[in-house]
């Protein structure tokens, strides 16, 4: 049994025209305890929509949502269930998500409240603190008094002082600069390592992706059209939309290759196109994509794609 099961999920929004915008499609994941599970595709996809219902911070407009095999309790002005509580998220903005009138201390205190719930041994600020790089002796101080990497640091921090066994991470390095996203990255690594917790990373940076994540599910228009461990895909990616992307990151190899660019622009969420969503913008499509929404298979060990054309990995025939 999975630790975080996402089955059939839809999430719907009302438009500012009025229409229903469905940013979510019926989308399946999973994520084993241990584990570093990467989200990832272009901006608008629905990434952050599933993340937010994943740890019930926007109720579903369908599917099911389960943590430890139990049903994850939309937010509501009840206190969530002690178990649920070792759910917890990572924003993408830690200046936003840090009260900037309390200080670290109460901060992180608020998780430690939540860990008195679990019994065994609970940590101290300074542990927590120290456990993701920083100084036990800037509990006192306030968050506008850190960098941007600092921030995010103390937010995981308080993550981790509710001793969650799942975390979802949205777009947790996306703010910062690129010595900072390393650092946080290698954060996360370590601390999944060593907690074994599970990880839900969501990102739209694939390079960082490849060098972290065990498992990755790719995202388009609020659908999932591939899911690989994370080096076989990265090789030979099934879904043409998983190829694009791979193909459209820089290679610092000094060769001066320029990325080549998806074509067109990700569809209005609010009218997709029929059959499969990203044959428009598919270099491969035939007839048959614009009418006909392709199913998700298993092509290989650990591999689905939802792809007409995509054929099962060599080693899986």
């Amino acid at each position: 049994m999975s630790l975080l099961s996402i089955r059939d999920l839809v999430v719907r929004y009302r438009g500012h025209s009025g229409a229903t915008v469905t940013a979510v499609a019926g989308c399946d994941l999973d994520v084993e305890e241990g584990q570093i599970v990467a989200l990832v595709g272009e901006s608008g996809c629905g990434k952050s929509s599933l993340g937010k219902a994943a740890v019930g911070l926007i109720r579903p407009a369908a599917g099911s949502v389960t943590f430890d095999g139990e049903p994850v309790e939309p937010l509501g002005q009840r206190a969530r269930p002690a178990a649920q509580r070792r759910l917890q998220m990572v924003f993408q903005d830690p200046f936003s998500s840090l009260n900037p009138r309390r200080r670290i201390a109460d901060l992180i205190g608020d998780g430690l409240r939540v860990s008195e719930l679990h019994g065994g041994r609970q940590l101290s600020v300074g542990e927590c603190l120290e456990r993701v790089g920083l100084s036990a002796g800037i509990a006192d101080r306030f968050p506008h008094q850190f960098s941007g990497g600092q921030r995010q640091r103390i937010a995981i921090a308080r993550a981790l002082a509710a001793q969650p066994r799942c975390i979802v991470a949205d777009e947790p390095i996306s703010a910062l600069d690129a010595s900072a996203q390393a650092s946080i990255a290698n954060l996360l690594v370590s601390l999944v390592d060593d907690l074994k917790v599970g990880l839900l990373f969501i990102s739209h940076d694939l390079s960082i992706v490849r060098r972290i994540a065990d498992i990755t599910t790719v995202m388009y228009l609020g659908r999932v059209v591939e899911t690989a461990p994370s080096e076989p895909l990265w090789r030979a990616p099934l879904h043409p939309y998983s190829a694009g992307l791979i193909g459209a990151i820089t290679e610092p190899d000094g060769r001066g290759r320029m990325p080549a660019d998806l074509p067109g622009d990700v569809p209005d969420p609010a009218a997709p196109p029929p059959g499969c969503r990203f044959h428009p913008r598919c270099p491969i499509a035939i007839d048959r994509c614009s009418v006909e929404v392709p199913e998700r298979r298993l092509l290989g060990p650990g591999r689905t794609a939802a792809c007409h054309l995509a054929e099962p990995v060599a080693a899986f025939v």
